[in-house]
C-alpha cells in the first residue's frame, strides 16, 4: 500500500526536487511524506475547481504583517500548485502538533492567532445603503415567513386528534424557537437602524474554515493556522459565526470555555457595536429548526422513516440550545459593559 500510494505520488513530490522514502495516508486528502533528508511534508489534494485565489489572499496577509500560518512551498516552476495529470496538490513542511497544554488553552490560542489575522488585515470599505437595506429587507421577510410558516403547522397539528411523534415534537419546540426568532429579530432591527448611520464598514481576510484541526504546532511548540482554502476578505465575525456554528451543532452542553474563547479574541480585536449585534443576532436565529422543519414538513419525504425525521428535529433543537446558551451570556456581559461604561462617564 505504501508503494502504491509512492508510486502514484512520485510524479508530484519531484516536482519539488524531494526524495521520498515512504508516504503515509492521513486522510482523504492528505499525506505524509517521509523525504530521505529526514525532514517530512504534508501534502494536500485539493479539487478542480479549488478556491485558487487562496494563495494570493495568503500573501496579501503576509505583506500586511501576518505570518501565523504554514508555509506553502513552491515547486520548481516557481508554481504554488502542482497536477498529476488529474488532481492538484500543494505541499507544505509537516508541523509536530504534540503541544501539552489541554483544550482550552489551545483554542485560546487559536483564537488569538484569528485575531492577529483580523487586526492585521483589517480595511474600510464604503457602505452601500441600498445594499444594506435589500439585504436587512430580505432577511426580515425570510425570517418573519418562516416564522409564519410554523405557526401555521402548530395550528394544523393541535387541531388533529393523534399527533405523530415529529409532530409532537415541532408542536413542544414552537413557543422556545418563535421566541429566539424574536430575539434575532430584535437584534437584527437594532443593527439596521445603527447601520443606516454608517459610511463604512469593516473588513478583514478571514480563515473560512476556523477549527482547532487547521491549529497546529511546530517543535518549539509555536502554534500557526492552516488550511487557508476557504479565506477571502469577509466580515470579521465570520470567522467566529462559522466556527460556533460547528461547535454547537452537537449534544446537549452548556461551557462556558466558549464565551472565554470569544472574548480572548475581543481583547486583541474588539468587535464594534454593530459587529457584536450582527453577531448574536445570526447566532440567535434557530435556523438549524427551520430548515429541518421545512425539510420534513413536505409531503415528498414522507418516505423518510419517522425515526430520521425526529432525530434530526432533536438534533437541530440541540444545537439551538446550546447557541441559547452562549447568546444570553455574551448578551449579558455586552449589556453589563454598556452599564459600566455609562456609569463611568
Amino acid at each position: 500500500m505504501v508503494r502504491e500510494i509512492m508510486d502514484k505520488l512520485a510524479p508530484v513530490i519531484s516536482q519539488y526536487d524531494l526524495t521520498g522514502e515512504y508516504a503515509e495516508s492521513i486522510s482523504d486528502k492528505l499525506t505524509k511524506i517521509y523525504a530521505s533528508s529526514g525532514a517530512s511534508y504534508a501534502l494536500k489534494r485539493v479539487k478542480a475547481n479549488r478556491n485558487g485565489n487562496f494563495i494570493e489572499t495568503l500573501h496579501t496577509a503576509h505583506q500586511k504583517g501576518f505570518s501565523g500560518y504554514v508555509p506553502i512551498f513552491k515547486n520548481k516552476h516557481r508554481q504554488f500548485f502542482t497536477s498529476d495529470g488529474e488532481n492538484w496538490y500543494y505541499i507544505m513542511p509537516w508541523l509536530h502538533n504534540e503541544p501539552e497544554e489541554e483544550r482550552d488553552e489551545r483554542h485560546k490560542n487559536m483564537f488569538r492567532e484569528l485575531a492577529v489575522l483580523h487586526q492585521k488585515t483589517a480595511a474600510s470599505e464604503k457602505l452601500n445603503q441600498d445594499a444594506l437595506k435589500g439585504h436587512y429587507e430580505t432577511l426580515s421577510k425570510q425570517w418573519d415567513d418562516n416564522k409564519t410558516i410554523y405557526e401555521k403547522y402548530v395550528d394544523e397539528c393541535e387541531k388533529r386528534w393523534y399527533l405523530s411523534p415529529f409532530e409532537l415534537q415541532a408542536v413542544t419546540y414552537y413557543f422556545e424557537t418563535a421566541r429566539a426568532t424574536d430575539f434575532a429579530r430584535k437584534k437584527l432591527d437594532e443593527w439596521y437602524e445603527m447601520m443606516k448611520e454608517k459610511e463604512d464598514t469593516r473588513q478583514v481576510i478571514i480563515h473560512g474554515r476556523a477549527s482547532i484541526h487547521h491549529y497546529l504546532y511546530d517543535e518549539q511548540g509555536t502554534g500557526f493556522l492552516t488550511n487557508f482554502e476557504q479565506s477571502r476578505y469577509s466580515s470579521p465575525i465570520d470567522d467566529l459565526l462559522l466556527f460556533y456554528h460547528r461547535t454547537f451543532h452537537t449534544y446537549p452542553f452548556a461551557d462556558d470555555d466558549c464565551v472565554d474563547w470569544l472574548y480572548t479574541h475581543q481583547q486583541h480585536f474588539p468587535f464594534r457595536e454593530e459587529e457584536m449585534l450582527l453577531f448574536t443576532c445570526y447566532l440567535a436565529y434557530p435556523d438549524f429548526i427551520y430548515r429541518n422543519l421545512k425539510k420534513h414538513m413536505n409531503h415528498g419525504t414522507r418516505s423518510v422513516p419517522q425515526l430520521k425525521r425526529n432525530q434530526d428535529l432533536i438534533k437541530s433543537y440541540w444545537t439551538f440550545k446550546n447557541i441559547e446558551y452562549f447568546v444570553m451570556k455574551v448578551t449579558q456581559i455586552e449589556e453589563n459593559k454598556k452599564i459600566a461604561a455609562e456609569q463611568s462617564s
